[in-house]
């Protein structure tokens, strides 16, 4: 699966993308505007051609981590003209997603792309497999489609945490975030990977637990998208927001408890080079 990432080529449609333009692309059958063309216009005509070739090559390689999402027939259309002569953007309202639930849906797919790239680029090609059947079947236990994104997460974590050795594990989340965008690192890293999980919608709120948040011991979480499966709690996203911003050893979530207003995870130091990176913490209680 190696190539150009989800992330590389949402980067080149924000090249093609201007806040003023007169140009949008939708879906010519369903009025839908999905990502990565939600929400942005384009300068000209030729402009949104371009992104309309970059849209399908986004959704092309989506559907490579994930074969359950949709196909668009995509064109371009300019916003019409009101009797005072300004522009009036006609976005079907039924179709239109917040801009939080854009930024969840993105982030789980640059998530999901990342490690599948790093699985293929460590020849395990196994568990890409065997994540792919589990998630096709949990899918077909998911009938709300806003939470696909969220159950290929959760089924990747398991995946993970099952088939993989805690070396190979470790090295697999580390390769990931090579595929994902440069952030710096940070001196409170566990607070820094909470901070950007609020930002995009997977979590509403966390605070310290225990500890401080340059060694914290325990944090809790609130509104957490992910759900337990099989007694053990995705922390897939914690666990790779965390390494991004680590120059060390990063801490692992190692048990998860369900409190009045979310989840209660406990957080030690990884061992040493190829020490376990958890996907999923055993839920207590």
């Amino acid at each position: 699966m190696i190539g150009r990432t989800l992330t590389d080529i949402r980067a080149e449609l924000e090249e093609l993308a201007e806040d003023s333009g007169e140009y949008y692309v939708q879906c010519g059958r369903t009025g839908e505007r999905p990502v990565p063309v939600d929400g942005r216009r384009f300068p000209d005509r030729e402009t949104a051609v371009q992104a309309v070739r970059v849209a399908h090559a986004y959704r092309a390689t989506l559907r490579r981590y994930d074969p359950r999402a949709p196909w668009y027939d995509f064109v371009v259309c300019e916003a019409d003209a009101d009797p005072a002569g300004d522009r009036a953007w006609s976005f079907p309202p039924a179709a239109a997603e917040s801009p939080s639930q854009r930024a969840l849906v993105a982030y789980c797919h640059d998530l999901a792309g990342a490690v599948f790239e790093a699985l293929s680029a460590s020849d395990h090609g196994g568990v890409e497999r065997a994540v792919m059947d589990e998630y096709l079947a949990a899918a077909e236990r998911t009938p709300d489609r806003d939470r696909l994104c969220l159950q290929l997460l959760a089924t990747m974590a398991a995946e993970l945490d099952s088939r993989l050795p805690d070396p190979a594990r470790a090295e697999a989340l580390q390769r990931a975030t090579a595929h994902l965008p440069a952030v710096e690192g940070s001196a409170r890293p566990v607070r820094a990977a909470l901070t950007h999980l609020r930002s995009v919608g997977l979590v509403d709120g966390f605070a310290l637990a225990d500890g401080h948040w340059d060694r914290p011991r325990a944090v809790t979480v609130r509104g957490y998208e992910l759900r337990p499966r099989d007694g053990r709690l995705p922390t897939l996203p914690l666990s790779v927001e965390t390494v991004r911003r680590t120059a060390g050893r990063p801490r692992v979530a190692t048990s998860a408890t369900p409190v009045d207003d979310g989840w209660r995870i406990a957080l030690s130091p990884a061992g040493g080079a190829a020490a376990s990176l958890d996907t999923a913490a055993p839920v207590d209680g």
